[in-house]
Formats: C-alpha cells, structure tokens, sequence
C-alpha cells in the first residue's frame, strides 16, 4: 500500500523537477532569440523610419509653395519625433520631444547654461545614432502675396503667353494677352469680368499657383534621435520577460507544493489508517483475554491488580489505535475545559516518570479560560507528544516542565503554554521541528512535533509555535480560537 503512494509521488515530485529545470531552461532560450530578433528588427526599421522622417522634416524650409510647407508642418507636430535643430554656430534654434519644457524656452530664448548644456548632451547622444542633416533655416515665415493663373497645361513665360496676375483676395492687378481686354474703349467692368472667368476657368483646370516671398536662410543642422517604441523596449522587454519566468515559476511551485502536500497527507492518513488496523486485532482478542482472566482471578488479590493494570494499558492502547484512525478523517469535537484534557494527560505520565532514571517533575498552573471545541483523545496526543519530546531532550538529572493555561482577550485564544528546561534546539534546526522525518535521535522517527502541527492547526485552526529555545530549555505556545 505505502509502496504504491510513495513510487507514485516520487514520479510526480520527479516530474515537477524536470518540469522546472526544462521549461526554464527553454524559457530562457526562447525569450533571448525572441526578444533578440525583435529588438534587432525594430530598431532597424525605426531607425530607416526615423531617417526618412527626418530627412523630410530637414527639407521642409526647402519647399517653395508655402501650402505644402505648412500641411507638412502639421505632419510632423503630430510625430512623436525627438529632435534639435541647432544653427551653424551651435545654437538651438527649434526642438521637440527632449522634455522638461524646453522646447518653450528654446522658442522665447530664455535657456540658462545648464539647460543649454544638457542639450548640447542630448544632440550629441543622437549623433552616435544618426548623422545631422544639414537643413535651410528661415528666420522668419514665408508670405503669399498673390497668385498666377495660366490657360495652357505645357506653359512657358513668353510675349504670347495668357496670364493674370492677382493679390491674396484674387483681385486682379496685372495681365497679359487676354482676349477682349486690349481695347481702351471698353467698360472697367466688362475688363473685370473678362478677367475674373479667365481666373474661373484656370482654377477649375488646375492651372494656377502662388506667389509668396520666402526670406532669408541660414545653414543649421537637424539632429534627431529614434521615434517609438524604441526608447521603450530595453525597459519593458526585459520587465515583460521577467514577469513571464516569475509567473511560470510562482504556477510551478505552487503546483509542486501542492503535490507535496496531497502526497504527505496520503502518506499521513495511509501510515494512520493502518496503524489502527493492525492495532485493531490484537487489542480486541487480549480485552477478551482480560475478561476471562478477571474471572478467574477475583480470589487472588495480587494478580487481580496486575490484571487491572493491563486492563488498563490494553484501554491504552485502544485509545491510540482511536487517534490514528481518527487521522484523515474529520474527528469530533466538543466545547471542554482544555485544563482538565492537559490534566488527564500529564496523570497518565506522572504514573511513569518514576520509573525512568532521571527525575523529571510536571508542573501544572491553569488559569480559569474559557472553553474550547477539541477533540480530547486527539488534543492528549499532542500533550503527550511534547512531553516524550522533553524527556527525551532533558539531560539533567532533575528535570522540569512546566505547563500552564491563559486566555489572550484580544484574539480570544486560549494558550497552552508548555515550557522544559532539555538541552533546547540548534538555532539551525529550529524551522525544521515540525517538518515531518526530523529527528535528532539517531532511531527517532520525527513524527512527533509533526503530529502536534497537524492536530492544533488541520483539526482544531488553531497554531502551534516555537518561542524560544536555548540551553535552559524550550517554550512552546499552542493558540486554539476559543468558544466565547
């Protein structure tokens, strides 16, 4: 039965094992060639973008007709763009996307030295990235002054040429061989009308265009740095890539633990359920031995006393197959005096501790504590667990436990307070006192502060701790949720 529980387990725990090491392992691969490959190919084509982006914006002080300029202008102010353009001496004359509002104060002129000076760092951080192009700077905007309208699509300024020249309202104020405009004689207005459907029939073929004045320019350089999600993926790759192998493992572990924990409960309630099978048997016949013996032994008055005593540890032993049996199930509990339980407890010992080499006294103090819902036979066990734990660990020749009851009226728990004076616990070892298999004697199974984890905490919701422990001895704190 426990072979078939344990290979079974050991399989599953093996299993986890490989699951862990492998699918890290692959992780780690899969996430290095994968964010690699895209980190690589992003900033390549951020980069080819952010030089085609710049080269435009570099260009547009170049575009003659003023309408294209500014409909590019607006492109590029809805760009996340980072850029500076400086003049040929150094200067910053225009930027975007460096923070901290200095484009603001590079436009009205108000830098100080260190801001003048943190710039000069960030366009030199670009530069390693991206060659300056060199650009026109206007001083000032371009204005349109008027407009030219032609009649023929292949057109060439000559003395044959039709056209008309007119200011920024389309008003007409020069022209040239527009038929039905030479004679002197004619009406201004007629003249008028002649010109404005000369400008009609231009403008619906799309044969037109502006005249602006464009000021003068100056060489600058356009320094820019990379757009996107470039400036973000070192930090966010690695982050995303860390929470994943986080997750994966915080799921694994959580799985294993559980495993972990199914496989000592089976190995727990198995191990019980055996236990007082086995113990079942034999009991059940020497309490019908005992019965016969008692009667034929009531005239003997010696051996009626033995009689009585093993009567006694037959009862004994039929209390302990009770507890394991009551392992693995969920055992019966009652509103009791948790005194009078520690009491009946420590009796069964003090009938013993005579019998060993060493004297060991049991001191009790209870104080009036409310009662709690246990299970008695399983509440003794634990009483009884610590204390073969102390006269194990007790290595005076007069030995001491003492164990007392309080109430705690802020988390209303009741305490158990169980105190030796052994040879304590190594400070190392102190977390594994509980853990099942733990043991320091050299035959010793390691199950008894194990079952007394078990019981107070599976069985009662209630916590066992370790307090302190040193040379003089050890301190036990049991809380159990009282009934008030």
């Amino acid at each position: 039965m426990f072979t078939k529980v344990y290979s079974r387990g050991f399989r599953t725990i093996g299993f986890f094992r490989s699951y862990f090491v492998l699918g890290i392992i692959a992780l780690a691969i899969i996430f290095f060639l994968y964010s690699n490959w895209v980190t690589k190919r992003l900033e390549r084509e951020i980069s080819q973008f952010s030089t085609m982006l710049a080269t435009f914006a570099a260009q547009l002080p170049a575009i003659a007709d003023k309408e294209t300029s500014d409909a590019a202008k607006k492109i590029i102010d809805n760009l996340e763009f980072p850029f500076v353009i400086m003049d040929s001496s150094g200067q910053p004359k225009a930027a975007r996307g460096i923070g901290n509002g200095l484009r603001e104060k590079i436009i009205a002129g108000t830098l100080t030295a260190d801001e003048k000076q943190h710039i000069l760092k960030l366009v030199k951080e670009m530069d390693k990235k991206h060659k300056p192009i060199p650009m026109r700077l206007v001083e000032q905007d371009r204005k349109i002054i008027g407009y030219f309208y032609y009649d023929q699509i292949d057109w060439a300024i000559n003395q044959d040429s039709s056209f008309v020249i007119t200011d920024v309202s389309d008003e007409p104020v020069f022209w040239q061989n527009i038929s039905g405009t030479e004679e002197k004689s004619k009406n201004p207005e007629v003249k008028y009308a002649i010109l404005k459907s000369f400008i009609e029939k231009s403008k619906s073929k799309g044969l037109s265009t502006t005249l602006q004045f464009n000021p003068v320019s100056q060489i600058g350089y356009f320094h820019f740095g990379d757009t996107g999600i470039i400036h973000e993926l070192p930090f966010w790759m690695p982050l995303a890539q860390i929470s994943l192998v986080v997750a994966f493992l915080l799921v694994g572990l959580i799985g294993y633990q559980r495993i972990k924990y199914n496989e000592q409960q089976a190995i727990w309630v198995g191990l019980a359920k055996e236990t007082a099978h086995q113990l079942g048997t034999p009991i059940s016949s020497l309490m019908g031995w005992l019965d016969i013996l008692k009667d034929r032994l009531e005239n003997d008055e010696e051996l009626s006393v033995i009689s009585k005593d093993m009567q006694s540890d037959v009862e004994r032993l039929k209390d302990i197959s009770s507890r394991f049996g009551e392992i693995g199930s969920i055992p019966k509990r009652e509103l009791m005096d948790i005194s009078e339980v520690i009491h009946r407890a420590v009796i069964y010992f003090q009938k013993r501790l005579p019998n060993r080499q060493k004297h060991v006294e049991i001191i009790e103090s209870y104080q009036n504590v409310p009662k709690v819902a246990v299970n008695e036979n399983l509440l003794q066990w634990v009483i009884e667990n610590l204390i073969r734990n102390s006269l194990d660990a007790i290595d005076k020749d007069t030995g001491r436990i003492h164990i007392k009851t309080e109430y705690d009226p802020k988390k209303k728990d009741v305490l158990i307070i169980y105190r030796d004076n052994g040879k304590g616990i190594p400070k190392k070892n102190r977390k594994k006192v509980f853990v099942p298999g733990y043991s320091t004697k050299k035959h010793g199974w390691g199950l008894g502060l194990a079952i007394v984890k078990r019981i107070i905490e599976s069985y009662h919701n209630g916590h066992v701790k370790l307090m302190e422990s040193d040379s003089k001895g050890s301190t036990f704190v049991i809380a159990l949720p009282s009934g008030v």
